[in-house]
């Protein structure tokens, strides 16, 4: 009796798992759209679901977010005897950085979309498609002078001591990184003096 209800079970089991298996591999792509899918173009270029590559890629490229001055300086206000009205000074300095920064990207990005659109235009007027692409070359390029202007102004607030002390620390993070080589070797902002 027992051997028939174990043998009742698994044929169960069996039964209820064994169409799902011989089901066709389309059946994945009708549930959710992007598990069928491998490396199509629609999924390589602004779907990003999963993480994906795109995470990983931008690593590299962007390894400078979240290494400004300011934050590094806010993380070690102890150590660097900071006064309140620096602290201050410095967040009201990285409030309206990060605004100017969120703006920025805000134009990059429909400036994208309007290359984006005379690209699939037909036939495609180079001279256009040429400004708009030096346009957005020029707005990353102004993105990037903005944050240094900001991380001069950041390292202007600090004393004399406070920079050599901001220095040291930053050497000390900087070695500590070299030695992990997952991490990137892009030095901090204070470091180009």
């Amino acid at each position: 009796m027992r051997v028939k209800e174990v043998l009742g079970g698994l044929a169960l089991v069996l039964g209820l798992t064994m169409p799902v298996a011989a089901a066709p591999p389309d059946i994945a792509a009708t549930a959710h759209p992007q598990v069928g899918r491998s490396m199509d173009r629609s999924a390589i270029q602004g779907q990003r679901h999963f993480g994906g590559w795109q995470r990983h890629m931008r690593q590299g490229r962007h390894s400078r977010r979240g290494r400004s001055v300011i934050g590094f300086a806010l993380r070690h206000r102890q150590e660097l005897s900071l006064t309140l009205q620096q602290i201050e000074t410095l967040k009201k300095l990285g409030m309206d950085s990060r605004r100017a920064a969120i703006r920025a990207a805000a134009d990059r990005k429909v400036a994208q979309l309007d290359l984006m659109s005379l690209r699939q235009s037909d036939p495609v007027d180079m001279s256009r498609v040429e400004a708009k692409v030096r346009e957005i070359e020029r707005l990353r390029a102004d993105s990037r002078l903005a944050a240094i202007r900001t991380d001069e102004q950041a390292k202007a607030q600090l004393t004399p001591e406070q920079r050599e002390k901001l220095k040291g620390l930053a050497a000390t993070r900087w070695q500590r990184q070299s030695q992990d080589s997952r991490r990137s070797d892009v030095p901090l902002a204070m470091d180009r003096q």
